[in-house]
């Protein structure tokens, strides 16, 4: 294995697989804010749980077992939610047809791949797993002293896993790539590896419900008690999947040199193994995307899009793009389904149960902090699910190399900027509103709060979309290599979430400040809230698409 060749070769794949940050002072600004406000705050919360899990687990004699368990539950979402992404990676790049006539090596081209991919995917990963080592290490020290928090073994072993604990996972998403394109080559179609993230997500999210039977009632301290006794069945299942990770936890928690070594000869077989299967499939593999990729084409231009005026055709092209694409259509469109599903599930399982069980009383006595509360909840999850979405923030994005043409087709800006924001809202506001509903009937709140709820997510909605858009006409994501790379590279996404989460913090501190400290009635708080989204919306609906236009002319 040529170390030195593959390492160059996916630093050349890097150069341009990220969308640059404009020299501008507004993206300076704003990406050190996505920086305070997202990034710090969840390694923060992490930090805090792994924290507090280690101390619960110190009762049982069982230290690294919290530890343990959200290194688990890292590897296996990273293995959910990268194997669409190994996949284009490996066999639906742009680039692909360009390095297959060089000289170089399927298999040191594929591993070049799997590297350029690893680090791309894991950055944020590596800032979490700091969170949680720090998280561990500050309840250690508190407890069993500094001394052996700070023992030179466990601290590399930290530093190590920091580094590894996505590789397993990513091994494994390479590995199952690299098999079932082989199988792909007679049966022709994608559509059966593309429904794998689904199946790896409903399989381990089986394993997690399987694993609270005989924890007695579902509750955060049977379950770190059921951790900390090692008959949790959801974290046995992973520790088998990913078997290096035990091993890590126990190099740290144990401070032992074996287990270190464990690890990292772990590491070095699972890398060992893709490289040798990378030389006996991947040319095949190649042979086989481009046979896949010419016919899905040919399929594809033989459907025209027919309307009987601009703005329907705009439309249908937008929604096919986005439901033909995997990326688009798993990333943007079902990812809103979330929302009301979530909500029906929290409801369902905790109504009878703690926290919620006294919210719900608290509610249905007529508590004006409670409705606050929903308010606050209400505001933040239009502004939030909108953003996550991204369907806003890559409009332009979307196009590619391809935006020039919006320029040129007969169709003015306005009704292609129209189009692309009605998109978003069919495609999202919609389950806005049946989240608002689902709550709203566990809450057995009236009518007409149900409506005013609907307004209020309807207004955050469009604020959130005319952000989302502006942002991404300023500055365009149109160099990227595969519809992944379009998504998780584009900086107008991230951005745009920190400036949504911003606004929900203003909206909650907003209720906390007229109800809590004015001690206002929350009458009050119902007509400023939408007294201020209206206001907003408005002003943005004024001047948003003008501006978008604009941005749209100087590109």
């Amino acid at each position: 294995m040529n170390i030195r060749n593959i390492t160059s070769l996916a630093k050349v794949l890097s150069k341009n697989s990220e969308m640059k940050l404009p020299e501008s002072t507004l993206y300076k600004v704003l990406a050190a804010f996505a920086a305070l406000g997202i990034m710090i705050p969840c390694c923060g919360i992490v930090g805090f749980i792994s924290y507090v899990m280690t101390e619960a687990l110190l009762e049982v004699e069982s230290p690294g077992g919290g530890m343990l368990f959200e290194l688990q539950i890292l590897s296996a979402f990273s293995m959910i939610f990268g194997i669409l992404v190994i996949f284009s990676i490996l066999f639906f790049s742009s680039d692909r047809e360009h390095f297959v006539t060089l000289p170089i090596p399927a298999h040191h081209l594929m591993m070049s791949k799997f590297l350029f991919a690893y680090f791309a995917e894991s950055v944020m990963e590596f800032m979490i797993l700091i969170s949680v080592f720090i998280g561990y290490f500050l309840a250690i020290g508190r407890n069993v002293g500094v001394g052996t928090a700070l023992n030179p073994i466990g601290l590399i072993s930290a530093v190590l896993g920091t580094a590894l604990v996505p590789m397993v996972p990513m091994i494994y998403c390479a590995v199952f790539s690299l098999i079932l394109m082989a199988c792909l080559s007679k049966v022709k179609s994608t559509g059966v590896f593309y429904r794998m993230s689904t199946v790896f997500l409903l399989i381990f999210a089986g394993i997690f419900l399987f694993s609270l039977r005989g924890i007695g009632e579902i509750n955060m301290e049977n379950y770190v008690e059921s951790l900390g006794s090692g008959n949790n069945l959801f974290l046995r299942t992973l520790n088998i999947i990913f078997f290096p990770v035990p091993w890590l936890s126990n190099a740290i928690s144990e401070n032992s040199i074996l287990y270190l070594l464990l690890y990292i000869a772990g590491n070095i077989l699972l890398l060992v193994i893709l490289y040798f299967l990378g030389k006996a499939l991947y040319q095949k593999g190649l042979y086989t995307a481009a046979s896949l990729g010419s016919s899905k084409k040919a399929e594809i231009k033989a459907k025209d899009i027919t309307g009987d005026s601009q703005l329907k055709a705009c439309f249908l092209k937008e929604v096919r793009v986005i439901l033909r694409t995997k990326a688009f259509s798993g990333n943007c469109a079902y990812i809103n389904v979330l929302w009301p599903v979530g909500t029906a599930m929290l409801f369902h399982f905790t109504r009878n149960k703690g926290g919620m069980a006294e919210f719900l009383q608290m509610y249905a006595e007529g508590k004006d902090r409670a409705e606050m509360i929903i308010i606050m909840a209400v505001v933040s999850i239009a502004f939030i699910a909108t953003a996550l979405n991204s369907l806003a923030s890559t409009s332009f994005t979307r196009e590619g190399q391809h935006l020039s043409l919006i320029k040129y087709i007969p169709v003015p800006y306005e009704i292609q900027i129209l189009a692309k924001a009605i998109v978003s809202i069919v495609f999202t506001y919609p389950c806005l509103l049946l989240t608002d509903i689902i709550m709203c009937i566990y809450l057995k709140a009236p009518v007409t709060q149900c409506i005013i709820f609907a307004v209020i997510m309807l207004l955050a909605h469009i604020i959130s979309i005319v952000i989302g858009m502006s942002l991404d006409s300023v500055s365009p994501y149109q160099e990227w290599d595969d519809e992944y790379s379009a998504l998780r590279g584009n900086l107008n996404t991230f951005f745009n979430m920190a400036i949504m989460m911003l606004c929900a913090a203003v909206a909650s501190i907003l209720g906390i400040l007229i109800y809590e400290i004015i001690k206002l009635p929350i009458i009050v708080y119902y007509i400023v809230i939408t007294a201020v989204l209206a206001g907003v919306t408005l002003r943005l609906l004024m001047v948003g698409p003008q501006k978008i236009v604009d941005n749209l002319e100087k590109l």
